[in-house]
């Protein structure tokens, strides 16, 4: 499969009047969601959106969400999405930047009044959009700061335009590393490795129902829900997520898939209170704090079937998935059976042979085509043979991968490379200590680990006490600089999950050095 087009007839004719997407407003078949996206194309091409045009999508999960995606791939144009946790600046700088027409929202959204932030943009920030189409929009709106407004939902068809070369979506990238960018995919890679997805992971199975908890914004929650569209599975959509909900959900409609950060699954183990899954057949994870090994474990405990996977916005979410003894880490084989995983030197790009750590490096018909409008940023990302550089951490173990930390949070100490998550696990293991972080610092010409932690409920930390546990059970080279108790870590919501600003977190490592050193 090629484009979404053809992704949406495979999966609506393996059951076409068996649960397709199923929201707060209740449940379609398949022939009633392929309906629904011809609608919706119908709409959109009614209001000029042609081949090319750009459309942002900002909108909490639902079935009309997911449609418009296929509409707009339907009619060759593309997609933008727009996180649901972006606010005025955000939105703005991102409806300028990538140049979209015509904005897709929801009235009357509990948490976030998206149409209030809208309006209350820069008129320059507005002004490349021609429509704003509405989702819930209530009687006697027309226009929004002197747009045209229409309420979404249409009739009819109009010709299938979508090409494999099509321009399709963009994600946004966090923003932890670096600056956010725009990745830019074409229809073949969204629809390629959702087959790809679907295939590796069984959606394509009787009884298959993603909990589509993660925000469709983003490439964890879009891949996941591709790759159930593709198999003819049931996608059950979350607009917000909530533990305890959930639970309820995962019993209700018997889920056997879902993604996540281990932040969701800690909340859901917890709100399960010990009482096990009969249907889960696969949680994959990504590992955004110190503590995710040990919330697996939990969680595997109960049914959950938790496994590390990899992706990025530029590989897309669910490249690999983790089995056997690595199963709790990042990592694992490949979904696509051509792709390829080279580890190389991240200063000379030589490659490294197999158990040797440095930059995971892919090529494979899921990569993005571009940075939109960053020729440098996509240049940079790319090495002269077409891997794309992921800027993280890993080695070679048999026939997958390991994913071991980002490389700018990766620290040579005595002479050896070492993760921060072995400094974290230690600290992690220490009376009273619920978190932890570790960066690098500056400290003259060198590079330092610095630790943050939180305490319990109750506990107090002191920082002489846990340098002298430190300095008595690991290496030298290992000790912090510096371990210093805060309330909180710093946190991004990106599309993905909660994230932990490590930049920030490196920011006031450095400043402590500095305060130190003064």
């Amino acid at each position: 499969m090629t484009t979404l087009s053809s992704v949406l007839a495979a999966g609506a004719s393996r059951n076409p009047h068996g649960a397709a997407v199923t929201d707060g407003t209740g449940t379609l078949n398949w022939a009633d969601f392929a309906a629904r996206v011809e609608g919706l194309a119908a709409q959109l091409h009614a209001a000029g959106v042609l081949p090319g045009d750009r459309a942002a999508l900002w909108l909490p999960n639902s079935a009309d969400y997911l449609a418009v995606i296929f509409a707009n791939a339907r009619l060759g144009a593309l997609s933008i999405h727009v996180n649901t946790r972006f606010r005025a600046s955000e939105v703005g700088s991102l409806l300028q930047r990538s140049a979209a027409t015509v904005l897709v929202t929801e009235w009357g959204f509990e948490p976030v009044d998206f149409p209030a932030i809208l309006a209350g943009l820069p008129a320059e920030d507005r002004a490349g959009l021609r429509l704003v189409v509405g989702r819930n929009l209530p009687g006697g709106v027309s226009a929004i700061a002197g747009v045209p407004v229409q309420k979404l939902g249409g009739s009819g068809t109009v010709p299938d335009a979508a090409t494999p070369d099509s321009p399709c979506l963009t994600f946004t990238t966090s923003g932890t590393t670096s600056g956010p960018k725009l990745v830019l995919h074409n229809q073949r890679s969204i629809a390629g490795h959702a087959t790809d997805v679907m295939r590796a992971i069984g959606t394509d199975q009787p009884g298959a129902a993603l909990l589509s908890a993660v925000p469709l914004c983003g490439t964890f929650g879009n891949a996941a829900a591709m790759a159930m569209v593709a198999g003819g599975g049931h996608v059950v959509c979350m607009d917000r997520f909530d533990g305890a909900a959930a639970v309820a959900l995962i019993r209700q409609h018997r889920i056997t898939h879902a993604v996540g950060g281990d932040d969701m699954i800690a909340r859901i183990v917890a709100a399960a209170g010990g009482e096990r899954f009969a249907t889960m057949q696969l949680f994959g994870f990504a590992a955004f704090h110190a503590t995710a090994t040990l919330t697996a474990a939990e969680a595997a405990k109960i049914g959950l079937g938790p496994a590390g996977v990899y992706g990025s916005s530029e590989v897309q979410a669910l490249f690999s998935v983790s089995h056997g003894a690595n199963r709790l880490f990042g990592g694992g084989r490949p979904n696509c059976p051509v792709a390829e995983v080279s580890v190389r030197d991240p200063e000379t790009g030589d490659v490294l042979a197999p158990g040797q750590s440095g930059e995971l490096c892919f090529r494979a018909p899921s990569l993005f085509v571009e940075y939109l409008g960053n020729e440098a940023a996509t240049a940079k990302a790319r090495t002269v043979d077409g891997f794309f550089r992921s800027g993280d951490l890993g080695h070679i173990d048999g026939d997958s991968f390991v994913f071991e930390a980002r490389l700018g949070d990766t620290l040579r100490l005595g002479g050896f490379m070492v993760n921060p998550e072995e400094i974290e696990g230690f600290l992690v293991g220490l009376p009273g200590v619920a978190g932890a972080q570790v960066v690098a610092a500056r400290k003259g010409g060198d590079k330092v680990p610095v630790a943050f932690v939180t305490a319990h409920a109750g506990a107090t930390l002191n920082e002489a006490t846990m340098m002298a546990q430190c300095r008595e059970n690991i290496a030298r080279f290992k000790v912090p600089a510096r371990i210093v108790p805060v309330d909180s870590f710093p946190t991004t919501d990106s599309p993905n999950g909660l994230k932990i600003q490590r930049v920030r977190l490196r920011e006031m490592a450095d400043a402590l050095m500095q305060e130190t050193a003064a």
